[in-house]
Protein backbone atom coordinates (compact mmCIF):
# COMPACT_ATOMS: atom_id res chain seq x y z
CA UNK A 1 0.00 0.00 0.00
CA UNK A 2 1.61 3.34 -1.30
CA UNK A 3 0.89 6.31 0.88
CA UNK A 4 1.75 10.05 -0.83
CA UNK A 5 3.99 12.08 1.45
CA UNK A 6 0.86 14.62 1.59
CA UNK A 7 -0.63 12.10 3.59
CA UNK A 8 2.09 10.86 5.87
CA UNK A 9 2.62 14.55 6.88
CA UNK A 10 -0.27 14.52 8.23
CA UNK A 11 -0.35 11.14 9.98
CA UNK A 12 3.02 12.29 11.17
CA UNK A 13 1.81 16.29 12.28
CA UNK A 14 -1.26 14.69 14.07
CA UNK A 15 0.99 11.99 16.44
CA UNK A 16 2.98 15.11 16.94
CA UNK A 17 0.30 17.32 18.03
CA UNK A 18 -0.95 14.80 20.08
CA UNK A 19 2.49 13.93 21.97
CA UNK A 20 3.83 17.79 22.28
CA UNK A 21 3.04 20.62 23.83
CA UNK A 22 1.05 23.25 21.59
CA UNK A 23 3.19 26.76 20.74
CA UNK A 24 -0.27 28.62 22.25
CA UNK A 25 0.76 27.45 25.31
CA UNK A 26 4.81 26.75 25.03
CA UNK A 27 7.05 29.89 25.92
CA UNK A 28 8.69 29.66 22.48
CA UNK A 29 8.43 28.78 19.43
CA UNK A 30 10.75 26.93 16.72
CA UNK A 31 10.92 27.88 12.93
CA UNK A 32 13.09 25.15 10.55
CA UNK A 33 13.86 26.55 7.48
CA UNK A 34 15.70 24.56 4.60
CA UNK A 35 19.17 25.46 3.59
CA UNK A 36 18.85 24.09 0.26
CA UNK A 37 15.43 22.35 -0.62
CA UNK A 38 17.39 19.23 -2.87
CA UNK A 39 20.55 17.61 -2.40
CA UNK A 40 23.01 14.85 -3.83
CA UNK A 41 23.54 11.22 -1.85
CA UNK A 42 26.61 11.88 0.07
CA UNK A 43 26.32 15.71 0.28
CA UNK A 44 26.28 17.74 3.39
CA UNK A 45 22.09 18.49 4.06
CA UNK A 46 21.99 21.76 6.44
CA UNK A 47 18.93 23.06 8.05
CA UNK A 48 18.15 26.19 10.06
CA UNK A 49 15.90 26.63 13.16
CA UNK A 50 15.11 30.13 14.41
CA UNK A 51 13.87 29.79 18.41
CA UNK A 52 11.47 33.24 18.88
CA UNK A 53 10.02 33.83 22.60
CA UNK A 54 6.14 33.50 21.86
CA UNK A 55 5.51 34.42 25.81
CA UNK A 56 4.40 37.73 27.19
CA UNK A 57 7.40 38.02 29.75
CA UNK A 58 11.38 37.48 29.52
CA UNK A 59 12.58 34.02 29.12
CA UNK A 60 15.95 33.00 29.57
CA UNK A 61 17.28 30.37 27.24
CA UNK A 62 21.32 28.71 27.17
CA UNK A 63 22.52 28.19 24.21
CA UNK A 64 25.02 26.14 23.47
CA UNK A 65 25.95 23.47 20.32
CA UNK A 66 22.89 22.60 18.13
CA UNK A 67 23.84 19.17 18.78
CA UNK A 68 22.81 19.04 22.03
CA UNK A 69 20.03 22.20 22.30
CA UNK A 70 17.53 20.74 19.65
CA UNK A 71 17.06 17.22 18.71
CA UNK A 72 16.10 16.65 14.69
CA UNK A 73 13.52 13.89 13.58
CA UNK A 74 13.99 12.42 10.09
CA UNK A 75 11.14 10.34 7.99
CA UNK A 76 11.52 9.02 4.58
CA UNK A 77 7.94 9.22 2.24
CA UNK A 78 6.76 6.37 3.69
CA UNK A 79 7.25 7.73 7.27
CA UNK A 80 9.83 5.35 8.24
CA UNK A 81 12.75 7.11 10.43
CA UNK A 82 15.82 7.67 8.63
CA UNK A 83 18.59 5.37 9.78
CA UNK A 84 21.24 6.90 12.66
CA UNK A 85 25.17 7.85 11.38
CA UNK A 86 27.83 6.55 13.84
CA UNK A 87 27.46 9.80 15.29
CA UNK A 88 24.03 10.14 16.31
CA UNK A 89 23.99 6.92 17.84
CA UNK A 90 27.36 7.85 20.34
CA UNK A 91 26.09 10.97 21.00
CA UNK A 92 22.39 9.61 22.31
CA UNK A 93 24.88 7.01 24.58
CA UNK A 94 26.67 9.98 26.46
CA UNK A 95 25.59 12.48 28.49
CA UNK A 96 23.91 15.60 28.09
CA UNK A 97 26.09 18.99 29.03
CA UNK A 98 24.57 22.16 29.00
CA UNK A 99 26.22 25.65 27.92
CA UNK A 100 26.96 28.40 30.03
CA UNK A 101 25.81 30.99 27.41
CA UNK A 102 22.60 31.92 28.38
CA UNK A 103 19.98 34.96 26.28
CA UNK A 104 17.81 36.67 28.02
CA UNK A 105 14.75 36.92 25.21
CA UNK A 106 12.30 39.72 25.62
CA UNK A 107 8.73 39.07 24.04
CA UNK A 108 9.06 38.88 20.43
CA UNK A 109 12.57 38.75 20.43
CA UNK A 110 14.29 35.39 18.95
CA UNK A 111 17.69 33.63 19.31
CA UNK A 112 20.19 33.94 15.95
CA UNK A 113 19.23 31.15 13.70
CA UNK A 114 21.39 27.99 14.45
CA UNK A 115 22.44 25.69 11.62
CA UNK A 116 22.07 22.25 12.09
CA UNK A 117 23.56 19.60 9.83
CA UNK A 118 21.14 16.78 9.32
CA UNK A 119 23.68 14.61 7.96
CA UNK A 120 25.77 14.78 10.85
CA UNK A 121 22.91 12.43 12.76
CA UNK A 122 21.02 10.94 9.56
CA UNK A 123 22.47 8.73 7.11
CA UNK A 124 20.65 10.38 3.90
CA UNK A 125 22.09 8.08 1.47
CA UNK A 126 19.05 7.04 -0.55
CA UNK A 127 17.10 9.23 -2.96
CA UNK A 128 13.82 10.24 -2.15
CA UNK A 129 12.18 12.77 -0.12
CA UNK A 130 12.55 13.71 3.33
CA UNK A 131 9.98 15.02 6.43
CA UNK A 132 12.40 16.75 8.69
CA UNK A 133 11.06 18.61 12.07
CA UNK A 134 13.71 20.29 15.08
CA UNK A 135 12.56 19.83 18.40
CA UNK A 136 13.36 21.68 21.72
CA UNK A 137 12.93 20.91 25.96
CA UNK A 138 11.46 23.26 27.43
CA UNK A 139 13.09 24.58 30.48
CA UNK A 140 11.67 23.05 33.93
CA UNK A 141 11.56 26.70 35.11
CA UNK A 142 9.58 27.78 31.91
CA UNK A 143 7.41 24.48 32.38
CA UNK A 144 8.79 21.62 30.83
CA UNK A 145 7.69 19.99 27.99
CA UNK A 146 8.79 20.15 24.04
CA UNK A 147 8.30 22.53 21.36
CA UNK A 148 8.63 20.84 17.91
CA UNK A 149 9.05 22.76 14.76
CA UNK A 150 7.11 23.37 11.51
CA UNK A 151 8.20 20.01 8.96
CA UNK A 152 10.21 20.74 6.06
CA UNK A 153 10.57 18.20 3.20
CA UNK A 154 14.16 17.51 1.41
CA UNK A 155 14.81 15.37 -1.57
CA UNK A 156 17.74 13.73 -2.51
CA UNK A 157 18.46 13.18 -5.71
CA UNK A 158 19.99 10.98 -8.33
Amino acid sequence: MKISLARMTLIIMAVCASSSVRSTTAPFTLTLEPGENAVKPGSELKVYVTLRNSSNRAIYMSVGSGDVDYAIEVHDSRGRPAPDTDFARKLKERAYYSSDSVFTLQPGESLPKTPLIVTKFYDLSRPGKYLIQANRAIPKELGGGVVKSNFITITVTN
